[in-house]
């Protein structure tokens, strides 16, 4: 254990959760535990019960003054739910207790009924009056209130909390300055989308404009426009709109350009259907907001897998700030890395999970967009060079938070060796009762500003513009000169290539493979384990090279790494499809569809699920998966191929044929021989199969 790390024993309570031990308020350095929801996740943005009058923060006692309430001979910080005796320590309570003072401290000099107390402790819940009168109890001990003069009981009524409102000085300076760390030259872009968020409401003839600062606040706006009132929503970033983005809206529908759709995979509720380039190539690229869920339900199969639990680790919100913070992500980072090597457990990826960023999100949100069990949540608090991490751990499906958890740590371990990742993933373990979990050795970038440009890269080349998959490659290879001997800029390197040869971008397929095995290489000659380089190596070998066992090798060591790799779980899958193993691909694409359920390539997913579902025999899924795919990425042509073959497999000939046309039309050049020539599975019957459907379907040899 660090110096710098503190936690508490926790044994069970009255309830069967785990809360901090009674301790002397001198023997330890720590705070208390935050729990005060069981239902909703906690909401940063909420002031309301987070800061006192001016909104100011909890601080050390070399630090500037904050407000407090005195009681008796100790003071109760509301900012941090803490408190703390004379000499400045912490005074450590149970988890249920510490809710009951801060109820109190909210209502002093009111009467408390003992039946409002026990509501708002334990809701839904049935206990006996026993488990408040021991939290009266250890809260008098805390306060050295012997004489009940601070917590009074009034019989038959309820409780009164005396105490005094301490308000800091008004000419206090801000507690917490901005971070002074040096700023690297990096593209707006990259980190966030600029500018407002502009509806241009089309009603008749007449024309409007509406200003708003999130994508959400539009959307709000714009429905009931749109499915009230009739009229056409076009949402764009800034105030000028494309006149053939304008031309193909419809009275009751929210269209949206391709800026704005990049910012709804932060708001998972929103859905984007790609409709393609209105009016034709080199035309803009239209969305059409549609429900969550547009799929129509598909749910992946577990055929003879047993059913895993999931697990969701959200990025942690900084309470002191409404911006962004790129240390919320890497936390979550760390701790998913470090859960990804148990067997036992399907871990949502990062990519999905990245949409419930900025937080004020509840459990039903996160069983209905990430279809997990379990989730990870919580925020942060910035002191120097210090950090005071607060999680909450809870059952998905009941609604119950299993455990809470505080510990204070230094930023320099959170960027290094960060040995707390371990307890708390213990405890994930324990939560959910597994019997055994590995525990991964996770290599974070080396600094800040490296970790918040890589976070950049993958960001922008998850986009599906062009110029901004361009600008990915600019930051990737500036990461590739600041640390030249980290696999990591290498790996995502070998992965941009091989997207740009996916999303059909290449002007030299074979150059951008052989780069990205270069990449590979290279990666694998500083980590033998990398995940994401095991996978770019095997898609390599298995397209480009044709080497089946080779590349199976490479998945297969990448899955024993990470078994809830999405990536490389769904590459196997294919690469088994190929050789006419679909029954033994299924498992894997499946799987990966359900550990990845916000990915922003979550097209090429079901599409690598459908090729799977397509090979076994299963018409009608394999035709859900495609079209699924389509409504994602309308020009993606293995999708469409995929969708073309399962149409005259299932004897829907004239439905095949038009999605061939729409294949000859965005790829005049598309051939059945030449790709036979380039196909992983030419030499096997699938190969061949799906060569003679597309011909039937009128692809020209």
């Amino acid at each position: 254990m660090t110096a710098g790390l503190m936690h508490q024993s926790m044994p069970p309570n009255d309830l069967g959760m785990a809360v901090p031990a009674a301790m002397p308020a001198r023997s330890r350095r720590g705070v208390n535990f935050f729990v005060e929801r069981s239902l909703p996740l906690f909401n940063p943005r909420d002031k309301s019960e987070a800061a006192g009058p001016g909104g100011m923060f909890c601080v050390e006692a070399d630090e500037e003054p904050t407000e407090r309430i005195a009681l008796g001979e100790t003071f109760y910080v509301p900012v941090h739910d803490q408190l703390i005796a004379q000499d400045n320590t912490p005074v450590y309570l149970r988890a249920q207790s510490s809710k009951v003072l801060r109820y109190l401290t909210k209502r002093l000099g009111r009467v408390v009924t003992r039946e409002e107390l026990v509501n708002h402790v334990w809701p839904n819940l049935a206990v006996t009056d026993d488990s408040l009168t021991q939290c009266i109890s250890d809260l008098r001990r805390a306060l050295g209130d012997k004489g009940r003069k601070v917590l009074k009981t009034i019989p038959k009524r309820g409780f009164v909390l005396h105490g005094e409102v301490i308000a800091p000085p008004v000419t206090a300076a801000p507690v917490f300055a901005p971070s002074e760390m040096p700023q690297e030259p990096v593209d707006a872009f990259a980190l966030h989308m600029d500018g407002p968020i502009i509806a241009h409401v089309l009603e008749g003839r007449g024309r409007r404009q509406m200003r708003f600062g999130d994508i959400a606040e539009a959307v709000l706006a714009g429905k009931p426009l749109a499915q009230g009132q009739g009229a056409a929503v076009v949402l764009t970033m800034g105030q000028l709109a494309d006149p053939d983005l304008l031309a193909a809206a419809q009275p009751g529908r929210i269209l949206a350009d391709v800026s704005v759709r990049e910012l709804a995979h932060q708001h998972p509720g929103l859905f984007f259907e790609d409709l393609g380039h209105v009016g034709g190539q080199g035309n803009p690229r239209a969305y059409r907001l549609s429900e969550f869920g547009v799929e129509g339900g598909l749910v992946p199969v577990s055929l003879d897998q047993p059913m895993l639990p999931s697990v969701a680790i959200l990025p942690l919100q900084n309470i002191q700030s409404d911006a962004p913070d790129v240390l919320g992500t890497v936390f979550a980072d760390l701790i998913s890395g470090t859960l990804s090597a148990a067997e036992e457990i399907n871990v949502i990826s990062r990519l999905s999970t990245a949409a419930f960023a900025k937080g004020a999100q509840n459990l039903t949100d996160i069983q209905k967009y990430l279809n997990a069990e379990f989730v990870l949540s919580g925020f942060f608090i910035r002191r120097g060079e210090r950090l005071q991490l607060n999680l909450e751990f809870a059952d998905v499906t009941s609604q119950r938070l299993l455990w809470s958890y505080r510990v204070e740590i230094a930023m320099a371990d959170l960027l290094g060796d960060f040995e707390a990742a371990h307890e708390i993933v213990a405890k994930i373990r324990r939560a959910i009762m597994i019997n055994e979990i590995r525990r991964a050795s996770i290599r974070p970038l080396e600094s800040l500003q490296t970790y918040t440009l890589m976070l950049a890269a993958v960001g922008l080349m998850h986009r599906l513009s062009p110029q901004e998959f361009s600008k990915a490659r600019g930051l990737l290879d500036h990461l590739k000169d600041r640390v030249p001997h980290h696999p990591v800029p290498l790996a995502w390197t070998a992965r941009w290539h091989l997207l740009r040869v996916v999303q059909g971008w290449s002007d030299d397929p074979d150059g951008d493979a052989q780069a990205a095995l270069g990449c590979t290489g290279r990666a694998l000659d500083l980590d033998p384990e990398n995940v994401l380089a095991l996978a770019c190596e095997g898609h390599v070998l298995t397209n480009l090279l044709h080497r089946f066992d080779d590349a199976e090798d490479r998945y297969d060591l990448a899955l024993q790494t990470n078994p809830s790799d999405a990536n490389a779980r769904a590459l196997r899958g294919m690469l088994l499809a190929f050789q006419d193993r679909g029954d033994e691909g299924v498992p894997d694409t499946e799987r990966a569809l359900r550990l990845a359920p916000l990915d922003p390539h979550r097209f090429l997913y079901l599409a690598m699920a459908a090729g799977t579902l397509l090979t076994r025999g299963d018409f009608d899924r394999a035709e859900q998966h495609a079209m699924a795919s389509l409504r994602l990425n309308r020009t993606h042509l293995s999708s469409l191929r995929m969708l073309a073959v399962t149409q005259v497999e299932s004897g829907k000939h004239d439905a095949a044929r038009e999605t061939v046309a729409d294949i000859m039309r965005l790829h005049p050049d598309f051939r059945v021989n030449s790709w036979l020539k380039s196909s992983p599975s030419a030499d096997f019957n699938v190969g061949r199969r799906f060569a003679q459907a597309l011909r039937d379907a009128g692809v020209p040899d």
